[in-house]
């Protein structure tokens, strides 16, 4: 059971991020909680788990029940982690070990099990998310979407009353999805409550039994499941939630000049991940290439760029590339985004107007450390960055993880700019939304081989698979 009052909370005294929060959860109710970025969900879960008064230091103004426990007490407050279990939002955020194996038995040490237990429990559970066989190695050769798997792993493995899921679907691809939403469908027939902060809440609209919408720091509105229709839906959907399946964009795009071929690459490490791969990219065209978390998408990006070295076949290029990572906030060097800004100017002789252009947002906020702005504004700067040293090719990475409906739009909007300017994109994705609307072709890399499809048919395969059959 939750129960929140919360009539202000925040993370300085004077600016409260949320107000008039008024929110019971049932034991064994399963809640989605949702809303664009930045409209106050993950305080939420700040504030109904203490976190935000006593380690991050904010204030509460109100009251919580979590379970029989009072979160903002000091003594309870250090009971709270026996019953709940968190996923929180970013992976980077949350991984505190080397290994895989580190980080699963790390929770149970730190709540006394016994070593045998321990171990048994931990070994189990990596086995349970697919992570046995890289138990042993370094949590930084992981995938964006293995770093996920991991967090719910830790999360789950002292088998919490009530679990917080901190938009689970983040870095996951479809397989993952559905691996999620067995999971809670699990928790649901267990009778655990279960708390699902997420924009993608097409992936659970069929498992939860209330949906909370929030906006502004406040609650917009609930619904009971059975209350959730059409339009509903298309209501949420204006508000830049993904609420609907993906669409596919139809068009016809003249394509330009052939910027990159590929013949016969076959890809890896000490062995073969991918064999055989044939493809082009053309100037203005998108090409995305999709497949499981851990299929080769990185490594093949990372060969074509030349950080790693093929095992057979060629890369034919005669145009400048640049690589975004998974994490944006690699590229980062400087203290502020006028700082960033400045720096690429000198190291690329681009117009400071030109590159302050691309950015709407610019001049309220060149005076924050570019690791403040939001989510979608890294990933923005980062495409920023890579357009301003190479102007042929961007390599990008998961370039939406993370990003509701509304900041999506907001970034196909720079991609679409950019391509009309003649870069070719290639981009890494599981995101059905991309290849829907931003692709021009699609290559699926499967089974070790890599193929091309139909933009129809892969957006229909991502959601079918993640369990998506609604519109």
């Amino acid at each position: 059971m939750i129960k929140a009052r919360i009539i202000e909370s925040g993370y300085k005294t004077g600016s409260p991020v949320l107000r008039d929060i008024d929110l019971f959860i049932k034991e064994g109710e399963a809640v989605l909680v949702t809303g664009v970025s930045g409209c106050g969900k993950t305080t939420l879960l700040l504030s109904i788990t203490g976190v935000l008064k006593h380690l991050l230091y904010g204030y509460i103004d109100g009251s919580i029940r979590l379970a029989d426990l009072n979160p903002l007490n000091q003594q309870d407050f250090y009971n709270i982690p026996r019953k709940i279990g968190v996923v929180l939002q970013d992976p980077e955020k949350q991984i505190a070990m080397p290994t895989p194996w580190d980080e699963t038995i790390f929770t149970l040490e730190n709540l006394g099990y016994p070593e045998e237990e321990a171990v048994k429990k931990t070994r189990e559970t990596l086995r349970r998310y697919g992570l046995i066989d890289k138990a042993y190695q370094h949590v930084e050769d992981l995938s964006g979407g293995e770093k996920r798997r991991l967090t719910i792993a830790s999360a789950l493995i002292h088998e919490p009353s009530i679990l917080f899921l901190d938009e689970p679907t983040a870095s996951i691809d479809p397989w993952g999805i559905r691996s999620i939403r067995e999971e809670v469908k699990g928790f649901r027939d267990r009778g655990l409550t279960t708390i699902i902060i997420e924009h993608k809440i097409k992936y659970f609209l069929d498992l939860v039994d209330r949906i909370v919408v929030m906006d502004h720091g406040r609650i917009h509105s609930i619904y009971e499941n059975n209350g959730v229709n059409d339009t509903v839906l298309d209501k949420l959907l204006g508000l830049g939630i993904d609420s609907r399946k993906a669409i596919v964009i139809d068009r016809e795009r003249r394509l330009g000049e052939k910027l990159l071929e590929v013949r016969s690459l076959t890809i890896g490490y000490d062995k073969p991940l991918v064999r055989d791969i044939d493809l082009v990219l053309h100037r203005g065209e998108v090409l995305a290439i999709i497949g499981a978390n851990g299929c080769g998408k990185t490594t093949l990006l990372k060969t074509l760029i030349g950080f790693i070295e093929p095992l057979s076949g060629e890369v034919v290029c005669k145009y400048k590339m640049f690589y975004v990572p998974q994490q944006p906030d690699y590229l980062f060097i400087k203290r502020s985004l006028e700082g960033e800004v400045r720096e690429l100017y000198r190291k690329t002789g681009v117009d400071l107007e030109a590159i302050i252009d691309l950015m709407p947002w610019y001049e309220r906020y060149s005076k924050l450390p570019p690791y403040r702005l939001s989510h979608g504004q890294r990933r923005w700067l980062s495409i920023v960055i890579a357009y301003t040293y190479s102007k042929d090719i961007i390599l990008l990475d998961e370039p939406t993880t993370g990003l509701d409906y509304r900041l999506f739009r907001m970034l196909k909007k720079l991609i679409d700019d950019l391509r009309g300017r003649g870069v070719g994109f290639i981009i890494a994705t599981h995101d059905p939304r991309v290849v829907g609307e931003l692709a021009d072709n699609v290559v699926l890399i499967n089974s070790g081989g890599a193929e091309y499809i139909d933009r129809w048919r892969a957006v229909d395969m991502l959601e079918s698979i993640a369990g998506i059959s609604h519109g």
